[in-house]
């Protein structure tokens, strides 16, 4: 038997009332009020179905729900033209949630709970790791889900991504090819297996292929933002004299423009003393002096590819095919990375 808004409200010790501002305008209640809800909705599997239904008998529309963090993150612009464009050459109704704790669980839960209320048909999940443990709530949905920039940790949901692995391998390729010997690593959390992780793997694979010396003092790894790279590049610096460094590679653009700022600020030059090579190709990245050379991932057609395979999947569950599929990305030359005889 399917649970009902009164469910809700006994489980919580809660009105109706109060029960239905905070699933429709959470703004309006407290955060003690919301949580409790959430956890009642969760605990009961509470679907409210209305807008479903409204969908299905009279508009026949179809709606996704794009789960993203952090909205004011730059590439989302760029993934969401791809997103946007399809959506609506297909008259598609786009619902959109921001994560804004990236890796927390309780977080992504309640997304997918918003989404699923909110009538979609299907939901778009973006920049997030999706391990096992998540299978259970996500098939309890009963919405096709599709990964773009992640992957599903047994690739058992589709994912629309490039291989950040090779990428970054090839990225360190590119700064050897120019002479570089010495190289620093500026990576996220090696915990985080969407940015982190990966990029790292596929730097260090490059370093261990060319036989080039690496100190423990190389890697900097942490965060992924325009801050984290200052900090990064500060402490790069730091052991330069042991390390001897000429180029660095970052694991974000934002980490490049953070360590590119630092290098200025001691007084030193990109790319005459320091080279520096990105990951993404932000629209920005061709905005700075010097140019961000930088590895460039296809947002638009990620997010074009993502979002056309779940609305076959809406049409034709059939169409579901689970499995990570690679986009292909380039290297973008621009002036931040140097010739040397190093």
């Amino acid at each position: 038997m399917m649970s009902t808004i009164q469910d809700v409200a006994k489980h919580a010790g809660i009105s109706i009332a109060t029960v239905s501002r905070a699933l429709n305008n959470p703004d309006k209640v407290s955060t003690e009020t919301r949580e409790r809800v959430m956890e009642a909705v969760r605990q009961l599997e509470y679907y409210p179905n209305e807008k479903a239904k409204l969908l299905s008998s009279k508009t026949k529309e179809i709606s996704v729900g794009i789960i993203i963090p952090y909205i004011s993150s730059y590439y989302f612009g760029e993934l969401y033209k791809g997103i946007s464009r399809t959506a609506k050459a297909q008259n598609v109704r786009i619902v959109l949630h921001e994560l804004h704790d990236e890796s927390g669980e309780q977080s992504l839960m309640d997304a997918l709970t918003f989404c699923k209320q909110q009538g979609v048909s299907g939901i778009l999940l973006s920049s997030q790791f999706v391990e096992k443990d998540y299978d259970l709530a996500i098939s309890r949905l009963k919405l096709p889900v599709v990964l773009v920039l992640a992957h599903h940790e047994s690739a058992m949901l589709p994912a629309f991504k490039i291989d950040d692995i090779k990428a970054s391998f090839d990225a360190v390729s590119y700064l050897v090819t120019r002479g570089h010997k010495r190289i620093g690593i500026i990576s996220g959390s090696l915990s985080n297996p969407v940015v982190g992780e990966p990029r790292y793997i596929g730097a260090k694979n490059a370093i261990d292929f060319y036989q080039l010396p690496f100190h423990d003092k190389q890697l900097v790894s942490g965060g992924i933002r325009f801050e984290d790279g200052y900090k990064a590049m500060n402490e790069l610096l730091a052991a330069r004299d042991i390390t001897g460094i000429t180029a660095v590679f970052t694991a974000t653009d934002e980490l490049a423009f953070g360590a590119m700022k630092r290098v200025r600020d001691a007084g030193l030059r990109v790319p005459e003393d320091i080279s520096v090579i990105g990951f993404d190709n932000l629209s920005i990245s061709g905005m700075f002096s010097p140019g961000l050379t930088t590895v460039s991932q296809p947002f638009a057609d990620i997010g074009v590819e993502g979002v056309n395979h779940l609305i076959q999947a809406i049409k034709n569950p059939a169409e579901m095919k689970p499995g990570t599929y690679y986009l292909p990305y380039n290297i973008v030359e621009r002036e931040s990375v140097a010739q040397t005889s190093d």
